[in-house]
């Protein structure tokens, strides 16, 4: 009961306290929500045994389950797909690199890592959509749990270096490559992406909001029987098969109940989803083998390494023969490696504000595919090796 109250709770701890020191609010609550997790499994101060950690993972597979259609409803995939232009072009390309780098790697690095198909697998859903789709392709092909954990922990490292690169000498280095930015005759409204690009922890206060709670509720009820009818579903397949379908499933029932207005419109079914990934965060970093922060997993290291360095410059690549600007590039490979809420500040350190709604659409769509992509990309690299 214990591991259950902290899993819940302390998440919104972390935001009252974000929320009234901005200065540790620049961590981001989600960094400090995996932190907290794991410096309470360091210290010992929760229970363990067997028994506890099947309890957390129960409840980090529940929250993760439920998130994702939450997450989804009030993604406008249709205004995403419509405001993309040029971008789309380029997004495909960046989830084309993603794909087959990884792939490439794990042919590379197969003799040195256990479970490669399933390294893989997260891997391309973490870089074509984010840290949702990487924990929902976890649950989907039975990934061991010291494995994700030990990703979580370098993908945060690694992608804070990625960001920092993109941010300062990236767009000097591909301009040599890559032909300028022209801009739009028209400069385009990003009003239906403000509740994504809020990555305070600010955005979580409509969730305290009286008059706002019996469409909270419904939002989570909504989930829950998305939920329910994906397990359904997923009890027609073979037994091997049935989280994976069970993700498919949620991934597109969340998608397509987004279509309705009524669905799309709820007020808090964003935030709600993103605290849930906060337990689920908590959750599991409370589950970590902190040896894993001393032993570096060098050929892990390397192989998500490999992706980050390897997607990027083959997308640059395609980009030029295509002829696609340096600007354009740089948003869609971020929105495929990163999230949502860094397209604006990605788009800050461009200087080009016209990128912000393309960035916003490509990064909801990477989000939309990601789940797609990263259990086809596990299943193939399976019958590959």
């Amino acid at each position: 009961m214990l591991v259950i109250l902290c899993g819940l709770c302390l998440p919104a701890l972390l935001i009252w306290l974000c929320q009234h020191l901005p200065w540790l609010d620049k961590a981001g609550v989600v960094v400090l929500s995996f932190t907290l997790g794991i410096l309470l499994a360091a210290s010992g101060v929760l229970p363990a045994g067997d028994d506890i950690r099947a309890l957390q993972s129960t409840l980090a597979e529940v929250s993760v389950a439920l998130a994702l259609p939450l997450l989804v409803f009030s993604m406008d995939v249709g205004a995403a797909l419509r405001l993309a232009g040029n971008t789309l072009k380029s997004l495909g390309l960046a989830l084309l690199a993603v794909m087959l780098v990884s792939t490439v790697a794990a042919v590379l690095f197969a003799p040195h890592l256990n479970d490669i198909w399933q390294i893989a697998g997260m891997s391309v859903g973490a870089y074509t959509g984010g840290g949702p789709n990487m924990a929902a392709i976890k649950t989907a092909i039975g990934a061991d749990d010291t494995l994700f954990t030990t990703m979580i922990t370098y993908d945060i490292l690694l992608s804070a270096m990625y960001l920092l690169f993109v941010m300062t000498i990236a767009k000097p280095i591909f301009s040599r490559l890559l032909p300028a930015f022209q801009a739009p005759e028209q400069e385009q409204d990003h009003s239906v992406f403000r509740h994504l690009a809020d990555e305070t922890a600010h955005a979580y206060k409509p969730l305290l909001r009286l008059t706002l709670l019996p469409k909270t509720l419904l939002a989570l009820l909504l989930a829950g029987v998305i939920v329910g009818a994906a397990v359904g579903i997923a009890k027609l397949v073979p037994g091997s098969m049935a989280s994976a379908i069970a993700i498919i499933a949620i991934t597109t029932l969340g998608v397509a109940a987004s279509f309705v207005p009524a669905v799309r419109n709820l007020p808090n079914s964003y935030p709600l989803g993103m605290y849930l990934i906060l337990v689920f965060c908590f959750t599991t970093g409370s589950m970590t083998d902190t040896g894993i922060l001393t032993r570096l997993n060098m050929p892990l290291f390397g192989y998500i390494s490999c992706i980050l360095i390897g997607a990027m410059v083959l997308q640059a690549l395609l980009c030029r023969w295509l002829k696609i600007d340096t600007d354009t590039f740089l948003i869609t490979a971020s929105a495929a490696i990163m999230s949502v809420p860094f397209i604006p500040v990605i788009a800050g350190a461009l200087k080009n504000r016209a990128l912000i709604v393309p960035g916003f659409a490509a990064a909801i769509i990477g989000y939309v595919l990601g789940n797609y992509l990263g259990i086809a990309v596990a299943w193939a690299t399976r019958a590959l090796i």
